[in-house]
């Protein structure tokens, strides 16, 4: 939430930080019940579009709060096959996904680039469509002119992407999986660019059985595997319960003032 403040602010919104733990919780909740896990971020955007008018640049903060998660996991996994040569991964697995998402992150930051993109719709587009992917444009070009708010969203990202995999660890850990940690950080990565391929409600299914092809390379049983990323995934899920009771309080004050 930290992290999307930030953002946020970087695109000229100013919510208070209550109110964007608020988003950034529901956000979460709703991740886990919609295909690929952005049906949450839809929800932040529409919130924010709501109470500030600002759809596009909510959009664009967005859009840089999930690039910069996914880029910081595939540093970890990048370096840590990179560090740790033992492991049962190709290094060309890690430095792939790092050279993919910074190639991606750094077309979306070119103006160049994004403005190819922004006269191919214009061209092709309807008109208002293709207004929104100008304004979106606009949005994610300054990050460029706003360096140093964005390497403190880097910052964050990677402290909270640690945490992302240290979960992953404690409920190994809890069911008895000893695999050292530097497996989960070359692992976990991996296993959360799979479950955000939008074939699986949250990722269920996809999560757990590539966790078990990539952890019974280091000698964990298939069952423990299986469920050690499934618990990982009840992790987040009764975290994100903050977030549904906050939606449902949030509409709970709606309903009163409308009544009012």
């Amino acid at each position: 939430a930290l992290q999307w403040g930030v953002l946020l602010r970087m695109q000229g919104i100013y919510l208070p930080f209550r109110e964007v733990v608020s988003l950034y919780f529901t956000g979460i909740f709703f991740n886990n019940f919609f295909v690929g896990g952005v049906g949450g971020d839809a929800v932040r955007v529409y919130e924010v579009r709501r109470s500030t008018g600002r759809g596009s640049a909510a959009f664009a903060a967005t859009l840089l709060d999930r690039l910069l998660g996914f880029f910081a996991l595939s540093v970890f996994a990048c370096g840590t096959v990179i560090f740790f040569p033992s492991l049962p991964v190709s290094p060309a697995m890690g430095v792939g996904l790092l050279v993919l998402l910074t190639g991606g992150l750094a077309l979306l930051l070119s103006r160049r680039a994004s403005g190819l993109v922004e006269r191919l719709a214009l061209r092709i587009l309807p008109r208002t469509i293709g207004e929104r992917v100008s304004r979106v444009r606009e949005g994610l070009l300054r990050g460029r002119f706003n360096l140093p708010m964005l390497a403190l969203a880097c910052g964050i990202s990677l402290g909270v992407q640690s945490l992302r995999v240290s979960v992953h660890y404690w409920t190994g850990r809890a069911l008895g999986v000893h695999a050292p940690l530097s497996t989960f950080f070359a692992f976990v990565p991996l296993i959360a660019v799979a479950a955000a391929v939008p074939i699986s409600f949250g990722g269920i299914g996809v999560r757990e059985n590539f966790g078990v092809f990539l952890f019974r390379r280091v000698g964990v049983e298939p069952t423990a595997a299986f469920s050690m990323e499934f618990l990982a995934y009840l992790v987040s899920l009764a975290a994100g319960l903050i977030g549904g009771a906050s939606f449902v309080f949030r509409g709970a004050k709606e309903v009163r003032s409308v009544s009012e």
